[in-house]
């Protein structure tokens, strides 16, 4: 891997139930580079996000992460994958933990911190996503945005890497999911590395450094979102971009 790449996939295969979803992908993430995956439904987008962190295992390829092979043949990969967050569209929370709690059970089952400086280091982060006075409230006392952002604080709290976003505002409801936005903005002039799968055409013009727009298992284009969203070379981009000419953030889900 090149000094500052941090993510490397080179020639992903991936197929389900004989259609092939990904047709020989390669893509490289520059160390606090935050890459859109853009493009329609079906198309392969989060089936390659989560190639990254083998939750999804390629058919064929090879994938590096922060200059380990995650793909080679006795890698440890849940060791391996304690640099690299994900944050789901279902929240993923466990009902019965407080929010603290459901931030912290990472910390003390997979990296076997204490419970009193796993519930520390949870709270910071908590306050981080604006979740100070939500720490000990139940997943089904909070709303969906806020239910999110707990998930961001538990990613968080392993102190990644990289962050692995999977159209993390489709299930919110529109007037919440600017709230979850703002945090990945955050992140993102932080310098954290992202890899985001999203249809918020707004966020990913904003805070992108490099729009991938995926069909059909390949990328058919990529370059800068100033001139993606300006300018697209493809006549299939157009048609995609098409559907959203004058939508904004909280349209645009």
């Amino acid at each position: 891997m090149m000094n500052n790449e941090i993510i490397r996939m080179e020639d992903i295969y991936k197929t389900y139930g004989g259609t092939e979803v990904l047709k020989g992908i390669n893509l490289s993430v520059s160390e606090s580079e935050v890459v859109v995956l853009l493009g329609p439904s079906g198309t392969g987008k989060s089936t390659l996000l989560r190639c990254i962190n083998l939750l999804t295992v390629p058919d064929r390829g090879r994938v590096w992460v922060n200059n380990v092979e995650l793909t080679a043949p006795k890698i440890n990969i849940n060791h391996a994958r304690e640099h690299i967050g994900m944050v789901f569209q279902d929240f993923n929370l466990f009902n019965h933990l407080r929010a603290i709690d459901n931030v912290a059970i990472g910390l003390v089952k997979v990296l076997g911190v204490k419970k009193k400086e796993a519930r520390e280091r949870s709270r910071v982060q908590l306050e981080k996503v604006g979740l100070a006075n939500k720490m000990q409230l139940y997943p089904g006392q909070l709303s969906g945005g806020q239910k999110q952002r707990v998930a961001i604080a538990r990613a968080l709290a392993m102190d990644p890497k990289v962050m692995l976003f999977d159209e993390p505002t489709s299930a919110l409801d529109p007037e919440l999911i600017g709230e979850v936005l703002d945090v990945m903005q955050k992140l993102a002039q932080e310098g954290m590395t992202m890899v985001c799968v999203t249809h918020e055409m707004h966020f990913a013009n904003e805070v992108a450094k490099r729009i991938i727009f995926m069909e059909g298992g390949i990328v058919v284009e990529e370059g800068a979102p100033q001139e993606f969203f300006s300018s697209p070379k493809t006549e299939r981009a157009k048609k995609f971009l098409g559907k959203f000419a004058g939508t904004n953030a909280a349209d645009s889900n």
